[in-house]
This record gives C-alpha cells, sequence and structure tokens, in this order.
C-alpha cells in the first residue's frame, strides 16, 4: 500500500466516522434536534470546547512529566502538539490503532529513544487502564438502583448476548492468529524492529522495564500527579455527556452516565469505524432512552460529539500546523 494511498483510506474512514457521529443522532428527530442545537446557550458550547482543550492538556501534563523523568527534554508546546495529533489519530484510526505509532513516531522525533518513547506510551495507556479498572466498577456499583428494574426482565438476553458475543470474539481471534501476526510482522518491519536480533530485543524489554522502574520508583508525588492529572483527562471527557444532559433538564447520577459511556463506546470500538460512529452514538441512546425523551438524547449526542470528537480533531489539526511550522523554522535556522 503506497503512502497517499493509505493516507486517503485514513482520511475517508475519520469522514466516514463522523459522517456516522452526526448522522446516527439526527435518526431521533431530526428537525427537533436542529432545534434543540439552535436553543444551545453560547456559555454551553465554550465550556464543552474549554472542556476538551483541559483534558488534552492534562494528558499532556500526565507525557511530559513521564518524559522529563526519564530524562527527555521536550518542550511542554511540543508536547501539548503531539498530544493534540495522538488523540486525534485515536479518533479517526479504525480501532483506534494508529493513535499509538503516531505518538511513538513523534516522540522519536522529538529526540527520544525507542525505550523512552515506549515507557511513556505504555505508561500512558496504563494509567489509562488503572482509572477505568477504578472507575468503571465504581460507576456500575453506583447506579445498580437506578437499572436494577430494567436488568432484571432482561437478564437472561444480556447474558447470553454478552457471553456469545465473547466467545464469538475469542474463535475470531484463533482463526486469524496467524493474520494478526503477520500483520504485527509487518508492522515492526516498518519501524524498524523486525530485523533486530533476539539479543536486542532482550535488550530493548530490559531497557523499558528498567525505565518502568525508574518511573513507579520516582517521588510520591509524582505517581500522585500522574494519576491526579490521568483522572483529570478522562473524567473532563466523560463528564461533557453528564454535563449536557444537566444543562438540558435531565440530571441522571453521574456515576450511570460514565459507565453507559465506557461500556457502549469500548464496545462500539470493535465495529471498526472511527470514534465509534453510529455505533456508540445509537447505544448510549438505547442506554438513555428509559429516563431521556429521544430528541434531548439526539441533541445531547450531537452536542458531546462536539466536545468529545470534533474539537479533538480541530485540537489535531492544530497541532499538525504547529509541528510543521517548528520543523520548517529548525530546518531554515
Amino acid at each position: 500500500m503506497t503512502k497517499p494511498f493509505a493516507l486517503g483510506a485514513a482520511l475517508l474512514l475519520a469522514i466516514i466516522g463522523v459522517g456516522f457521529a452526526i448522522g446516527a443522532p439526527m435518526l431521533l428527530g431530526f428537525h427537533a434536534i436542529v432545534t434543540g442545537l439552535r436553543a444551545a446557550s453560547a456559555h454551553l458550547i465554550v465550556m464543552l470546547a474549554t472542556s476538551a482543550l483541559v483534558s488534552a492538556m492534562a494528558k499532556a501534563g500526565k507525557q511530559q512529566l513521564m518524559q522529563t523523568a526519564l530524562g527527555l527534554r521536550i518542550r511542554f508546546a511540543r508536547t501539548l502538539a503531539i498530544t493534540f495529533v495522538t488523540d486525534a489519530a485515536f479518533l479517526g484510526s479504525p480501532f483506534g490503532a494508529a493513535g499509538y505509532g503516531v505518538n511513538l513516531g513523534l516522540l522519536q522525533r522529538a529526540g527520544a529513544s525507542w525505550t523512552q518513547a515506549t515507557t511513556v506510551v505504555s505508561g500512558d495507556q496504563a494509567l489509562d487502564l488503572a482509572f477505568f479498572a477504578v472507575a468503571v466498577p465504581l460507576s456500575v456499583v453506583s447506579c445498580l438502583g437506578l437499572v436494577g428494574g430494567l436488568i432484571a426482565p432482561m437478564s437472561l438476553p444480556i447474558v447470553a448476548g454478552v457471553a456469545s458475543g465473547a466467545i464469538a470474539l475469542a474463535l475470531v481471534i484463533w482463526t486469524s492468529r496467524r493474520k494478526l501476526a503477520a500483520g504485527a510482522h509487518g508492522v515492526l518491519e516498518r519501524v524498524g524492529l523486525k530485523s533486530a536480533r533476539p539479543a536486542q530485543w532482550r535488550a530493548f524489554a530490559t531497557n523499558v522495564r528498567q525505565q518502568w522502574t525508574h518511573l513507579l520508583k520516582g517521588p510520591r508525588w509524582q505517581l500522585a500527579m500522574l494519576l491526579v492529572l490521568t483522572t483529570t483527562q478522562w473524567l473532563l471527557r466523560y463528564g461533557a455527556l453528564w454535563f449536557i444532559l444537566l444543562q438540558l433538564g435531565y440530571a441522571l447520577p453521574p456515576g450511570f452516565v460514565v459507565a453507559a459511556q465506557a461500556l457502549v463506546l469500548h464496545a462500539a470500538l470493535w465495529t471498526g469505524i472511527p470514534a465509534g460512529g453510529g455505533g456508540g452514538d445509537l447505544g448510549l441512546a438505547a442506554a438513555l432512552g428509559s429516563w431521556v425523551p429521544r430528541v434531548a438524547v439526539g441533541t445531547a449526542l450531537i452536542l458531546w460529539r462536539f466536545a468529545t470528537l470534533f474539537c479533538p480533531l480541530a485540537l489535531g489539526a492544530l497541532g499538525i500546523a504547529a509541528l510543521a511550522l517548528g520543523r520548517a523554522h529548525t530546518r531554515r535556522t
């Protein structure tokens, strides 16, 4: 696959994802939703855009802290631009797969070694997983009373559906293991690691493990700050829908809204559509439908996509422009 073709395909997929994200909520009532959007206050729009920016800044702060601990001297402005571009890559690619490669590549271009870049990116993901491992169970427990009446009559079909889906996914992964391995080898070949000898692989793994140990044994304030920044990043991202519903007059429990987003969006990613466009929106509409009218849900989902998809993509474009300008300035000097 040539580079221009790959870029064109990626752009097309991103456009499809955005199109589904816009179109799916409109199925709940086009004219009424447009009327609701027109009634949305400028204050709400500014608040949502600000939340997207601050969420990205919290993620950039998290990466900056890890980079500094590993001896990397990258200006925060560049780290922020890298974060903008990385988030856009996650949202604009199938399964969010491009985000990891983009983050690794941009960190390496900024002066990081492969081991440093891998430690930062994997550390970022580990912190995110730690947040969701705590936040999702707490959110589910906090809203059991709200959804208890709905779960009882549907528990058997839901359990059967989830179990069947898990078994089907396991079978697909097992039967496609050779293709997945071939794809992984192709990625490694592109980044120059496939030809590495076993000794080089062992040295690479040892270096990453040492840097992880260095991060974990750092000052307590450093780990605490990483956790605070991670929590800020995701609470702003996942709290946007709750805030929108509150502004529309529907005060649902925050735990329910967070749990619904976490479960629905992670399931929607498996559709392969960037940002889970369409699937995630309709899934959330179904989850909220027992408490919020369809038209209000549609309006809320468009505003939610503005905060969690359109703003990050716009910030990604700004990040690309900033990195390009910085690279051009470096060449001139």
